[in-house]
């Protein structure tokens, strides 16, 4: 019988095509090593057991729909594809999910109960009520012990320190742990001595954040009165919690960010608000100012008592201009009369007799002597000089 000789590459190409068409995809236990985290969020990692170790990697889109936190130790189970590089010889596992080994029955439970809540409608958006902008008193159902209680106290003192925080304290893991923070939500909503909630705890592997879980507690969160902000875990975490909150922050440190409104911004926000409100304020002024010093203007024009001035004054001038209008007729007649005084004196028969001339009448005086051809030689006349009249005989005349 002949023997086959292989190549190099037809053994690596026959080991690809077997483990790809035999083998993947897979299911594989394995504690996790080798971890790492790329630049832009791809995740690699070993899975390994007692006696062999296989590399894996899982991309970023797919990491980050995994609702915890991958870390070296941890025990795990990968589903996904085996892909080989036959110039390596080498082989990884392309993942496509990732279980907790040993928890795949919480993660069946929390899928089932969240499809079960949505279909009640009970993560709704039409549900969620608004955080309030400006709380004076926030409501922290958590743990004292814990490092979620220490941050929010923090951030909320370097925000505003006039908000004040009322901690009820609670077990956040642990089987009483969903009894004391529905304890602690239902107390905040019975006593309505704050304004809002925030729920939450560090981050942690799904069983130590089940108690977020049960039912409940998610039925609890999503009946308050009182807006609620679930604060659970890391920020890829995700329990029903979340679902069924008001809001979910990604860390209890972002919970108090959203819920404690910054005292700078608000009075920065003032400020400007009080520069707006003067520019208003001052520009309404002039605009009325201009308005009633033109009405002021106006009652002036039309004032009664100025506008009996003025015919008062009107008056005053039309009576000198009427008097001083009658004076020059006066006057002016004053000065025909003399002037016709003057004539009459001038043209008056006795002043002119005055002068020596005299006035000859016949008849017995009725009749005054024009011409000489109205006497005769012997005719008797009267003749009126300026002191008296005397009577004559006429002698001779003289005629042309």
């Amino acid at each position: 019988m002949e023997e086959k000789i292989y190549s190099v590459s037809e053994i690596s190409s026959e080991v690809k095509r077997v483990i790809e068409q035999f083998i993947s995809p897979v299911w594989v236990e394995g504690e996790i090593s080798n971890f790492s985290v790329s630049r832009i969020g791809h995740v690699y990692f070993s899975l390994k057991d007692e006696n062999a170790l296989i590399n894996c990697v899982l991309w970023r889109n797919i990491a980050a729909s995994i609702p915890f936190h991958l870390s070296a130790g941890m025990r795990v189970i990968v589903y996904g594809e085996i892909i080989t590089y036959p110039a390596q010889s080498q082989y990884q596992i392309n993942v496509r999910t990732v279980r907790a080994a040993g928890l795949g029955s919480l993660f069946m439970a929390f899928e089932a109960l969240k499809n079960k809540l949505e279909k009640e409608g009970l993560f709704a958006a039409a549900l969620k009520k608004p955080i309030p902008q400006m709380p004076r008193r926030i409501g922290v159902v958590t743990s004292i012990t814990g490092a979620a209680i220490r941050d929010i106290i923090e951030v909320s003192g370097r925000r505003n320190p006039a908000v004040q925080l009322v901690i009820f304290p609670a077990q956040v893991q642990g089987e009483k742990a969903a009894d004391t923070i529905i304890e602690g939500i239902r107390t905040f909503n019975r006593l309505k001595n704050v304004d809002l909630i925030i729920i939450g705890r560090g981050g942690g592997s799904i069983e130590d954040l089940w108690a977020f879980n049960e039912e409940k507690l998610v039925r609890t969160v999503a009946a308050s009165e009182l807006p609620v902000i679930s604060a659970v875990g890391h920020e890829v975490d995700f329990t029903l919690s979340d679902f069924a909150a008001d809001f979910r922050a990604p860390t209890p440190s972002a919970a108090a960010e959203l819920a404690v409104p910054d005292k700078q911004a608000i009075e920065h926000k003032l400020r400007q608000y009080r520069e707006r409100l003067t520019q208003i304020v001052t520009y309404a002024i002039a605009q009325k100012t201009q308005r009633l010093d033109h009405l002021y203007s106006r009652i002036l024009h039309y004032n009664p008592e100025r506008i009996v001035s003025d015919y008062r004054q009107n008056l005053r001038e039309i009576h000198q201009r009427v008097l001083l209008s009658i004076n020059n007729q006066l006057n002016r007649a004053q000065l025909r009369l003399d002037h016709y005084r003057n004539t009459l004196r001038v043209l008056n028969p006795k002043e002119i007799l005055k002068r020596g001339f005299a006035i000859v009448y016949t008849d017995s005086g009725r009749k005054v002597v024009r011409s000489v051809n109205e006497v005769t030689d012997g005719s008797e006349v009267t003749v009126e000089v300026s002191d008296g009249r005397f009577d004559a005989e006429v002698k001779s005349t003289d005629r042309p």
